[in-house]
């Protein structure tokens, strides 16, 4: 056993005999390398010689040994050559200097060598064209195409500021107004400015726009484009790692939601535990000071002090309870919470500025159920409620509208339709007196019962909703509700709202105890709720321009505050707007403020 291992033993030497055989084998790589950097030097100067023999130049060079003995003086040769000119002073100076140019241009070539020595690899390379672009045959510059063009434009002016060029000068001529200057279309007229580029210029633009309208949403999800989505360790660059698949699913999910996925509340009774009610209570106050308070489907409403799962109708009892109001107002609010701008403020500032203690109730889809968080500190009672259908239109006609929520929400007059049976049933279930959010109250309102007001001078039975005050159980109302459900028109913007109460008012004072029927609908003038008709609206939010203008709106607006109760200033018409400082429209809207350093 033994002599076997003695056997496989390595030699005693072998180790320094592998190091010397290395050591060779590097010196003689080394030797050679030297060797071969040495012969590339050297070889480098018959190409500099090579490339000096590209220009020639007979002056210069030296005469050719076979040439000594002839007689013919080179430069006699040369002379020879050149034209035979009777006056070569007389010679076209522009001529000399093109053929000095050519020559330069000629030698300047012949002088760069057509190789170069890449001493990184030790190998003689073809050098680039470094001709200029200019000189390439196949290319032609933008001011050769410019020179070889007919058009020619003098940019020149005479003294007295008149374009000297004949083209530029017509063109200027059909220039009629601002809007030709300013390259704007106007109806069929096209600024004469844009001929020959504009069309091409609108139809890139619409294309561009239509592009980027057609792209999708979701592009900033594709890895290609967003380097944070790309997997370092998957293969290539489309990977998603596990938690980027996650956060793409959440956000998809985000999209794909609608409203009629959220949960219906369930009804809760008031003998729950006393421990659930106070960790639910907690929770409440945790996310009332946490920001923006959104109803979830079991959150319908929200005032401080109030438990934040009561059910709609638990919440809005709760409300008026709590506020021990003077005076219940109802508005609605079905447009995004950015809308809801200074002059909607000044409305509700007014109701709050002559009736302090009365609660006043949003009932909103889309506002945040804080979102007058505010004046609910400065000590007014203003909540907000997403209402719930189903509760809110129990025991009514209108129930049905209800369960087909999600269907009608499809349909083009949902807002306002909307908007229209919510206000009839607040009124029905609770009574009070209703206002549009583009209201000023001028007056208190307070002694307003069973009424509504015509909405112009030119009929006695048109009625309009934008200010309405009933008892609860109304009759008229009930009778409006019945005329909703059985002639509702989803194509109609106005036929289930102001024609809907002039056609219920004509019937319900014309039918037999007509007595009885004028004390539950009282019909107020014209000028109590719209001194200004929906036809002159837009003329009051401009300042008068003359003095008599001034002195015309000055009486108007004294008579406006002696004898209207509220103002109706007309947003659907006047919404792009802006009420000058001075206008009728801005003193009024202004009159009774409570935050008035908010412009309007």
């Amino acid at each position: 056993m033994l002599r076997k291992l003695r056997s496989r033993r390595r030699p005693r030497y072998g180790t320094h005999i592998c190091a010397l055989t290395s050591a060779l084998l590097l010196l003689l790589s080394v030797s050679i390398l030297y060797i071969r950097l040495s012969s590339d030097r050297h070889s480098d100067h018959p190409t500099l010689h090579q490339s000096d023999s590209l220009t020639f130049d007979p002056l210069l060079e030296d005469p050719d040994p076979d040439d000594r003995n002839s007689s013919d003086d080179r430069i006699d040769v040369l002379d020879d050559t050149l034209p035979d000119d009777p006056d070569p002073r007389v010679q076209d100076d522009d001529e000399i200097f093109r053929r000095l140019d050519s020559d330069e241009d000629e030698t300047d070539q012949s002088r760069v060598s057509k190789y170069y020595f890449d001493h990184a690899q030790g190998v003689i390379r073809r050098a680039f064209d470094k001709r200029s672009i200019d000189q390439w045959e196949d290319y032609s510059t933008f001011d050769s195409n410019w020179e070889k063009s007919s058009i020619s434009v003098n940019l020149a002016f005479g003294s007295d500021d008149v374009v000297l060029d004949d083209n530029v000068r017509r063109k200027l001529t059909k220039v009629n107004g601002i809007e030709d200057a300013l390259l704007l279309t106007v109806g069929a007229r096209v600024s004469p400015l844009k001929e020959g580029w504009g069309n091409w210029f609108e139809k890139k633009s619409d294309f561009l726009r239509r592009d980027k309208m057609f792209k999708s949403n979701l592009e900033s999800l594709n890895p290609l484009n967003n380097p944070f989505l790309q997997d370092p360790d998957g293969a290539g660059v489309t990977g998603l790692t596990k938690g980027d698949k996650m956060i793409r699913k959440r956000i998809m999910s985000e999209f794909k939601k609608v409203e009629s996925e959220i949960k219906i509340a369930e009804r809760r009774t008031l003998d729950d535990s006393v421990s659930n009610f106070r960790t639910r209570n907690r929770e409440g106050i945790r996310c009332e000071f946490s920001g923006e308070v959104y109803a979830d489907g079991k959150r319908w409403g929200y005032f401080p002090g109030l438990h934040p799962r009561l059910s709609f109708s638990n919440f809005m009892d709760a409300f008026f309870r709590k506020g021990k109001c003077s005076m219940r107002v109802f508005m609605v609010w079905n447009s995004p919470p950015w809308m809801f701008s200074v002059r909607h403020q000044r409305g509700l500032e007014s109701l709050l500025f002559h009736h302090p203690d009365a609660c006043v109730v949003f009932f909103s889809e889309t506002l945040e159920l804080n979102f007058f968080d505010g004046y609910v500190k400065d000590g007014f009672k203003v909540a907000v409620a997403m209402p719930n259908l189903d509760e809110l239109l129990k025991d009514t006609p209108t129930h049905e509208f209800a369960s087909v929520w999600f269907e009608w929400r499809k349909t083009k007059f949902y807002p306002t339709h909307y908007s229209e049976l919510i206000r009839l049933a607040a009124l029905y279930k609770y009574g009070g007196i209703y206002l549009d959010s583009d209201v000023i109250v001028l007056k208190p309102l307070d002694s307003l019962s069973n009424m509504v007001g015509l909405e112009d001078e030119s009929s006695a039975s048109n009625l309009n909703g934008a200010v309405m005050a009933f008892r609860k159980h109304s009759p008229f109302i009930m009778e409006c509700m019945m005329e909703f459900y059985a002639s509702y028109d989803d194509t109609n913007l106005r036929w289930n709202g102001a024609d809907l109460l002039t056609r219920v008012g004509s019937k319900f004072l014309q039918e037999e105890n007509g007595f009885k029927n004028q004390m539950e609908l009282k019909l107020q003038p014209f000028f109590a709720f719209f001194p200004i008709s929906r036809k002159n609206i837009t003329r009051y939010f401009t300042q008068p321009a003359t003095d008599a203008e001034k002195a015309d709106q000055d009486v108007l607006y004294q008579k406006i505050l002696d004898e209207a109760l509220a103002f109706h200033f007309w947003n659907s018409l006047t919404s792009g707007l802006v009420p000058e400082a001075e206008s009728l429209a801005a003193r009024l809207i202004d009159q009774h403020c409570i935050r008035c350093s908010d412009v309007l």
